[in-house]
């Protein structure tokens, strides 16, 4: 039914609209008033003094003047002075509120910047979707990555506020150099928020999953933000290079299939690969570390023209300065440590390992090789390993899955827990084992020396011990830390020196984790990291690790010196590398015999130098 509604009414409901619109609306009626001010007093002066006395047009301007400035004549008429009063008056209102409103417009503007809701209008740039403990890493990574760069840029989008984001990047990271770090608050799962941090024209896209979550949940947090970059209506049918990560392998498939051509690593199987290859071969997550990060070595995927039509194993001391390490065919298929007699094809790029691309360059002349220092290849029968994991987490079943692809068979694995669904984990997997004797669970608090005396801990092979996943990291790292004390406490004693391996949660951890004389520290997030971070980088690395970390391809192996050469005090990298290939393998580095920092791991050293007292050979070879 209507109504009528008064003018006035309407004039009212008009005037509340247009004052509610903000700072812009005050002071347009603000101006509005003063103007009128202005002209009524100008008016009355022109009144009380005849205009032959004063110019009409330069008395409005010291009206005007008068308004702000608060400065009047001193002399005159009764009533022009009291004019000019009421001009005073009004103009300290006038001036007032004019300031007020300036500042609580400043103040909006400010607030609504520290909300970060802003466009960005970067191009090129690194887009993180998310937030976590792995960002600092990233962005670290990105930063060593930006050096050469002119103007790069990283973009953060995450459901937290803009000022503290900045804060705990300035906090963890500190100065980045060139690089910009671009925050803002919106949820990468909002579509519109997704627009603020321009996908559209960055060079890649990282999506981190949320901190404390459960496999699932995190799992399903990455399927809809990937869903959201490459189906979103603002994006649809646009080329994306994201990069995620799942922790549940299972859900791999489906989140391939909502990012369209983003790739999708499984940082349970890797976390889990890392730990048993570590174990077995100490120093072995410091060759990791070196190859994924940008400070040290990385691979490089090069065109060499002069290599096609010769084969692979030609090559490899003509690289002076870096290791070639296997082929990515013209189908974008990468082929670790090929057949030495591979005829390189066209179309075929060379994988290499190397400390800068700039030094990916061939030799004119190859170096010397001491044909008597080279020991004759000869196969080492494997023998059955004992295996010992210290503590529960998800990805413990797959760490026993890994175990049983590597050790010999007869092989046994003896878990400690006070955790009571690693009984019932350990029992479905018994069924699939191959190589390892059914594992055994006992109950017990791996924190307690009682527990950990009734073990015979030195009778072990190998030594695991894992992070609680159901505690924050900083207790259970600290749980880690005190089991790892009490465990070379009781090697000491017994006069061992068993290999350790401890999963870290906080990379922060690492130096407490020193002390206690543990042969390696696997922070399987920070590692996962480095990867994505790394692919984000060269999109044509994602075949290199995907076959670096596939079973049934080739492997890092850190092996004993002695298999391979004879010590001399002529010897060469070069000789090194030529006995490696006689077997098959590539050699990539070694590792000293008085380790010191970093385990004592060197890669792709020069070819040429002669090389320290070793121990061990670090090679690329078919599991």
């Amino acid at each position: 039914m209507s109504r009528n509604v008064r003018f006035g009414a309407r004039v009212r409901y008009w005037f509340d609209n247009t004052m509610s619109r903000g700072a812009p609306s005050l002071v347009g009626w603000l101006a509005l008033a003063t103007a009128l001010l202005i002209a009524l007093v100008t008016f009355a002066l022109t009144t009380v003094e005849p205009p032959e006395e004063r110019n009409p047009i330069r008395l409005l301007w010291q009206t005007f003047v008068a308004t702000f400035s608060l400065a009047v004549p001193e002399d005159g008429s009764l009533a022009v002075l009291g004019l000019w009063f009421i001009l005073v008056i009004a103009g300290i209102f006038v001036v007032s509120a004019l300031v007020g409103l300036l500042t609580n417009g400043l103040n909006a503007a400010l607030e609504q910047l520290r909300k970060g809701r802003s466009v960005v209008v970067e191009r090129e740039h690194t887009v993180i979707l998310g937030w976590s403990d792995q960002i600092f890493t990233v962005i670290t990574e990105l930063v060593a990555a930006n050096t050469s760069r002119r103007r790069p840029a990283i973009t953060i989008l995450a459901e937290k506020d803009k000022v503290e984001m900045e804060d705990l990047i300035r906090q963890r990271v500190g100065r980045t150099g060139k690089t910009r770090v671009v925050c803002r608050t919106g949820s990468p799962l909002d579509v519109s928020d997704l627009e603020i941090v321009n996908p559209n024209e960055s060079r890649s896209v990282i999506v981190l999953a949320p901190p404390g979550s459960s496999a699932p949940d995190a799992d399903a947090y990455v399927l809809k933000v990937l869903l959201a970059v490459n189906n979103g209506p603002a994006f649809k049918d646009r080329p994306h290079h994201v990069v995620a990560a799942v922790r549940d392998g299972r859900n791999r498939a489906v989140a391939r299939l909502a990012g369209g051509d983003a790739v999708v690593l499984d940082a349970d199987d890797i976390g889990a690969r890392l730990v048993v290859q570590t174990a077995r071969q100490p120093g072995l997550s410091s060759v990791y570390q070196d190859l994924l990060d940008f400070r040290g070595n990385e691979f490089y995927v090069v065109d060499e023209p002069r290599a096609q039509g010769r084969r692979f194993g030609e090559l490899l001391l003509e690289y002076g300065a870096c290791c070639p390490v296997g082929l990515v065919e013209a189908g974008g298929t990468s082929v670790l440590n090929p057949p030495m007699d591979r005829v390189i094809a066209p179309g075929d790029r060379l994988v290499l390992l190397a400390e800068d691309d700039s030094t990916a360059l061939l030799m004119t002349a190859t170096p010397e090789v001491d044909e008597e220092a080279i020991v004759p290849g000869s196969d080492v029968a494997a023998v059955p390993e004992r295996t010992l994991i210290l503590g529960w987490n998800a990805r413990a079943a797959r760490i026993i899955e890994q175990l049983d692809t590597y050790v010999a068979t007869g092989s046994t694995a003896d878990i400690v827990t006070d955790r009571p669904d690693a009984f019932a984990t350990v029992a479905q997997l018994a069924a699939a084992l191959r190589q390892l004797s059914t594992p055994s669970v006992k109950t017990g608090d791996i924190r307690d020396r009682a527990t950990l005396e009734q073990l015979d801990i030195a009778s072990y092979d190998n030594l695991i011990v894992l992070s609680d996943d159901l505690l924050e990291p900083l207790p259970a790292d600290s749980h880690v830390l005190m089991t790892l004390l009490h465990v070379r406490d009781l090697l000491r004693r017994r006069g061992r020196d068993t290999s350790i391996v401890s999963e870290m949660r906080d990379e922060r951890d690492r130096t407490l984790a020193q002390l206690t004389r543990a042969d390696d520290f696997v922070v399987s997030d920070q590692l996962v990291s480095l990867l994505m971070t790394q692919i984000s980088e060269s999109p044509h690395l994602e075949s290199v690790f995907a076959d670096l970390f596939d079973p049934a391809g080739a492997e890092i192996y850190i092996r004993p010196a002695d298999r391979y050469i004879r010590q001399t005090s002529t010897l060469t990298f070069a000789t090194v590398v030529e006995a490696a290939a006689r077997r098959g393998e590539l050699a990539i580095g070694y590792r000293l015999k008085d380790p010191g920092e970093a385990h004592g791991v060197v890669l792709n050293p020069a070819k040429s130098a002669p090389m320290p007292p070793v121990d061990r050979l670090i090679v690329l070879a078919q599991s």
